[in-house]
């Protein structure tokens, strides 16, 4: 029976730890501490009189509301991302009455103490909420457990936003592979390409501009990256512009527009969006008979 006390007493003690975070001293500075936000645990901040506590959070929040458990005993206010946290006095009227029947109000202070000032915060901000247990240090003791600055970190929204940052050169990197394998296949292809494609640019149209042109002689190929809008494709004839045949290819991360032929100039629209796109070399490449474009080439890169 004694066994099963001892055991159960040190499973509440362990329990009992787990659920605050005590914030960690500075190698410098034990008073300038740092822990780690989590929204399931009660921090514990430990103060002392006449000294004040700050709490600093994230610098893209502002705090909306500070309260206590207990009106009285605790000075507390906060400033954008900031809240400070002093222990104060309490002063208390006590009303006596004499043998002579008259009341005599008497006031009383209270000092903070170890033993009757604990109580708990609760903090709201624009983006988060924190729970925390302030408690007051005896004078004298335990002064390295002191809380000048509690600074928190957010370490799992860090671990996110570096994740974010891996993924993101990691496709930056797989589109720097894929255009290495569009020039060697260029290289390799055996049809002749005509790459002297021009555009002129309207305002606010750079969300259609083709991330590379070029034509065979038979068809004409714009490449659009996925950050892209999908525009249609015009031909201007007679002062008028007619829609043209085309079909769509996804080439790895390019989504292509295959115009079934050749032309001088086409109008790419998409919304308010237009550009010009201008072929030079238009007649400079001839189709092969009886055969497409090489199947070896599978996406180009604009040549600037």
């Amino acid at each position: 029976m004694k066994r099963k006390i001892a055991s159960l007493t040190l499973l509440l003690f362990i329990h009992g730890v787990q659920a605050a975070a005590l914030p960690q001293g500075s190698r410098f500075d034990s008073r300038m501490q740092q822990v780690s936000y989590n929204a399931d645990n009660t921090t514990v901040i430990n103060t002392q009189v006449a000294f004040l506590s700050t709490l600093l959070f994230d610098d893209e929040e502002i705090v909306l509301d500070a309260r206590t458990g207990t009106k009285k005993g605790w000075d507390v206010q906060h400033d954008a991302n900031r809240v400070y946290i002093t222990p104060v006095p309490v002063t208390q009227t006590e009303e006596m009455t004499g043998s002579d029947g008259n009341i005599t109000r008497l006031e009383r202070v209270y000092e903070p103490s170890p033993e009757n000032w604990t109580t708990n915060l609760f903090v709201v901000t624009t983006k988060r909420y924190y729970s925390m247990e302030l408690r007051v240090n005896e004078p004298g003791k335990s002064a390295g457990q002191q809380a000048y600055v509690v600074n928190y970190s957010y370490p799992q929204e860090d671990r996110k936003k570096s994740e974010k940052m891996a993924e993101a050169r990691k496709k930056e990197m797989q589109q720097v592979l894929e255009r290495k394998n569009i020039s060697k296949a260029l290289e390799n292809a055996q049809a002749p390409r005509n790459w002297q494609y021009f555009m002129q640019q309207g305002k606010d149209s750079s969300m259609i501009s083709p991330d590379f042109a070029y034509d065979d002689g038979r068809f004409t190929y714009l490449g659009f990256s996925p950050v892209k809008k999908f525009p249609a494709a015009f031909l201007f004839i007679d002062g008028r512009e007619q829609i043209v045949n085309s079909t769509v290819q996804q080439k790895g991360n390019y989504k292509v527009l295959v115009i079934q032929q050749v032309s001088p100039s086409f109008v790419l629209r998409y919304g308010n969006a237009v550009i010009g796109i201008v072929n030079k070399g238009f007649g400079r490449v001839k189709e092969r008979d009886g055969n497409t474009v090489s199947p070896q080439v599978e996406r180009v890169e604009k040549k600037e």
